[in-house]
């Protein structure tokens, strides 16, 4: 079976405030292609923008570019206060639920990354949740001899295997390209190509469809193997997610995204209770970093 292919999808920007400024893409335009990802913001942030808020049913992702001029502080509900540096991922396995917050770790300075939402299947919503962070000198890196990099953020990659294991297999891939990039995709996987500078040319067996910067395309694979390359003009900056759509009902309120109305009351219900813990917002003074 062919795979499914997406429009192209060019994320679109938003303000939130002076602090906030977002590349959102509208993943219903990708259809249910790009499923588990439920949330994708590219996002710079220079200030407090959000205080501390609840999570259930998903992962929350937050991972930090090599290329951003600051730092992101995130602090949970489980005891953790965590510096996410330039370069670091932090998956958040909401589970049963969790509160957390995060900002820049020193007013004024621009911190430039992505956060995404994972969706995870019925019998995962209910897990005690966790925190993972790798730090950029543990992520793996491999260097083609075509002279393309691949940072293996999630997932494994000619042979590199991330440290972070998600409880449902996903894969994360930072690419900087200069010639051809070829994967094979698992079957039954989805997946989503973002790019985020230059120009590439997306290959399968179905076509090729072209991307430029903020553009994005998924697709659904059959139940077989395909063939992937991803080809640059030049040089290009991207971002390959791929995993496995539980294909359940999606019952989505703010936060919170479980299977059914019902088990959203439920969520509000632990959070109004306390029962995803507590977290008291930090005043002005003390939200910058202590490392600062």
């Amino acid at each position: 079976m062919n795979a499914r292919i997406s429009p192209v999808v060019k994320a679109a920007k938003f303000n939130h405030g002076a602090n906030f400024s977002v590349q959102r893409l509208d993943l219903e335009r990708l259809g249910d292609l790009v499923y588990p990802v439920v949330g994708f913001d590219h996002f710079e942030i220079a200030g407090p923008t959000f205080a501390p808020h609840p999570h259930a049913g998903f992962s929350a992702v937050s991972y930090v570019f090599d290329d951003s001029p600051g730092a992101l502080r995130n602090r949970d509900s489980l005891g953790h206060d965590v510096l996410v540096e330039p370069g670091d991922l932090l998956w958040t396995q909401a589970g049963n639920g969790v509160i957390h917050d995060e900002f820049p770790a020193k007013r004024g300075k621009v911190v430039h990354g992505l956060q995404l939402f994972v969706n995870v299947g019925r019998n995962n919503k209910h897990l005690a949740p966790q925190m993972f962070h790798a730090h950029v000198s543990d992520i793996p890196v491999f260097v083609d001899p075509r002279g393309n990099q691949t940072k293996v953020l999630t997932g494994s990659y000619a042979g590199m295997v991330s440290r972070i294991e998600p409880v449902e297999p996903f894969d994360l891939f930072d690419l900087n390209l200069r010639s051809q990039w070829d994967w094979q995709v698992a079957p039954g996987r989805s997946l989503m190509v973002y790019v985020l500078e230059g120009h590439v040319k997306v290959s399968t067996s179905s076509g090729t469809h072209a991307l430029d910067r903020n553009e994005a395309i998924g697709l659904r694979n059959g139940d077989a193997s395909l063939d992937l390359s991803i080809s640059p003009a030049e040089r290009a900056h991207l971002l390959v997610l791929s995993g496995t759509d539980p294909q359940e009902p999606l019952a989505i309120y703010g936060p919170f995204i479980m299977n059914t109305q019902r088990e959203l009351e439920q969520a509000f219900d632990r959070y109004r209770n306390g029962d995803m813990g507590r977290l008291t917002p930090l005043a002005a003074a003390e939200a910058e970093f202590s490392t600062f």
